[in-house]
């Protein structure tokens, strides 16, 4: 692992991954749901909650969530666990801390796999599907902030050893 990241960590990779990140975030992701917030972008929410909010979308908007969680949604994870691993690495020469983002990657998609099922499966309700959303939600969100710590604390190391 430290040799795949030692390779492919360079400025060149993290540059294109962060125009990629920013593109999912500022064009694609947001272009999927039209005036409504994703179960997603919650931080935590209980299977009731996640029905109540999917029956005020409209057919369509429940459809376009769908594809995009098939397609955009499960390829985004994979540009910002590059990113933020590649960084990561980058600040802290460290494979072990690569586990932040991988894990914000892996929960990611185990919440989409759970927010699609409960798509298709609507208007029946699967509290399996609806509870494994709301926590793997809850998951990658930590671990988000978990990330955003790794990489903050990364960089006030960098300034501090160049003053």
């Amino acid at each position: 692992m430290k040799d795949f990241l030692a390779h492919f960590s360079t400025n060149k990779n993290i540059s294109l991954l962060f125009v990629l990140f920013l593109g999912f975030n500022l064009w694609i992701l947001p272009g999927m749901m039209p005036g409504e917030k994703p179960l997603d972008l919650e931080i935590f929410y209980t299977s009731d909650e996640a029905y109540a909010k999917i029956n005020r979308f409209t057919p369509e908007i429940r459809e376009s969530y769908r594809m995009g969680l098939m397609v955009s949604d499960m390829l985004y994870p994979l540009v910002y666990g590059a990113l933020f691993s590649f960084l990561i690495f980058r600040l802290w020469q460290n494979e072990k801390l690569v586990i932040f983002p991988l894990a914000i990657l892996l929960f990611d998609v185990i919440e989409n796999i759970s927010i699609i099922n409960v798509l298709i499966l609507f208007p029946e309700k699967s509290h399996f599907w609806g509870s494994l959303a709301g926590i793997s939600t809850a998951i990658k969100w930590t671990f988000s902030a978990l990330t955003i710590l790794v990489v903050l604390t990364g960089v006030g190391k960098k300034i501090s050893l160049k003053k």
